[in-house]
């Protein structure tokens, strides 16, 4: 049993490393041992097993000359290395198929977007297949240590299948047989894109007491899920925390109200695909800034009403807000919904939880998902 906890421990430690080697790189062995509250000898046997996976790169740091007289090991940068493996993000989430390939580093190799007409199941393996085509000479050199499937719903293991509304044809699909068929024998992990896209948000849980953390997504859909002291809130369905599919009091869902072509409509923007809706909603922000952020406030009030009853029930002490058309105006979407809310629960005397925007660049899911597979890649190397 002993043996077994000081494994649980090293893990915990190498995942801690290559956390903060994600956040910010290059790191000396000193910084992260700083960072980490490990000792320093702890902290180079960790990188050195890091070394030998080849998942890292190490450069001398620069020093003055009269540093350069002192005796001692030398000082290095390190950070990850995208030279050798590679992760692959298999996104079903949408009407449109994407995949992303990365380097360990996270570096993007490969990204693409396939939205092909056609019946669903014939286009999914169709895309599937070219996958694998499109992937092979960008992966020369590199090992695949992983695949992440993004689905539009819970995932359920014993019947390697997920239900979601959205997407009603994927639901009888056994997801980890069909990759394995069309992609090859690779590790993979499938989840919900918001339990991907909360995981993203661990370090904050690590650098802030967060007993509970709620992440919303508004995009083609909307969605939430929440981690209560680091552990996945899923419950009996698996359905913990799907704001989207709380219904107002005149019965419509949230989600009908809020998502992406929801929000594109009541501004008059068309286009047969969520690429086509994003690309006339940005026009829309450009011509009609005016009548873009009266839609804008408008949204916020009604995520500021599901978000109240989200509070009554998980009250969370964190919850960022993940919206795909609030474009260049985050911080004021999350300013009016933090107000909206305040009224509303100015007279209940519960204190306020910390709300904040999703960061800009590579997506919650896609970091989340990387940050699942680097916790299974870690599981297999030290078994």
């Amino acid at each position: 049993m002993k043996s077994l906890d000081q494994s649980s421990i090293r893990k915990q430690n190498i995942l801690r490393i290559l956390h903060l080697l994600t956040r910010q790189s290059p790191r000396t062995r000193q910084s992260l041992a700083e960072a980490t509250g490990l000792s320093l000898m702890t902290v180079t046997n960790l990188v050195d097993q890091l070394k030998e996976q080849q998942a890292l790169a190490l450069t001398p740091v620069e020093r003055c000359s009269e540093a350069k007289r002192s005796s001692g090991r030398k000082a290095e940068n390190i950070s990850l290395s995208g030279v050798r493996h590679a992760w692959l993000i298999v996104d079903l989430s949408g009407s449109s198929f994407r995949f992303t390939l990365l380097g360990f580093d996270l570096s993007v190799i490969l990204e693409k977007t396939y939205a092909a007409e056609g019946d669903y199941l014939p286009r999914l393996e169709a895309f599937l297949r070219s996958v694998k085509e499109e992937i092979t000479l960008p992966l020369c050199g590199r090992d695949l240590l992983g695949v992440a499937v993004v689905a539009p719903g819970p995932y359920e293991i014993a019947s390697d299948t997920v239900y979601n509304q959205r997407l009603p044809e994927l639901n009888n699909v056994r997801i980890k047989a069909l990759m394995t068929r069309c992609l090859g024998e690779y590790d993979y992990y499938v989840d919900e894109d918001v339990k991907f896209a909360v995981r993203a948000f661990s370090p904050l849980v690590e650098d802030d007491p967060c007993e509970l953390l709620y992440y919303l997504y508004i995009g083609e859909g909307v969605g939430g899920a929440a981690v209560h002291n680091g552990n996945m809130l899923r419950g009996l369905n698996a359905t913990a925390g799907d704001a989207g599919q709380l219904t107002t009091p005149g019965g419509a869902t949230y989600e009908s109200l809020l998502s992406l072509p929801a929000f594109a409509a009541t501004l008059g923007c068309r286009g047969d695909s969520i690429r086509q809706l994003t690309e006339s909603l940005s026009c829309c922000a450009a011509n009609r800034p005016d009548d873009y952020l009266h839609a804008l406030g408008c949204s916020a009030n009604v995520v500021s009403e599901m978000l109240y009853n989200v509070l009554w029930v998980l009250d969370p002490s964190h919850i960022i807000v993940d919206c795909r058309y609030a474009l260049d105006h985050q911080d004021a979407f999350i300013r009016r919904i933090a107000d909206s809310l305040s009224l509303r629960l100015s007279a209940s005397g519960k204190r306020f939880p910390l709300i904040a925007p999703a960061p800009q660049g590579i997506s919650s899911v896609i970091r989340g998902a990387v940050l699942v597979l680097q916790r299974e890649w870690i599981e297999r190397i030290l078994a």
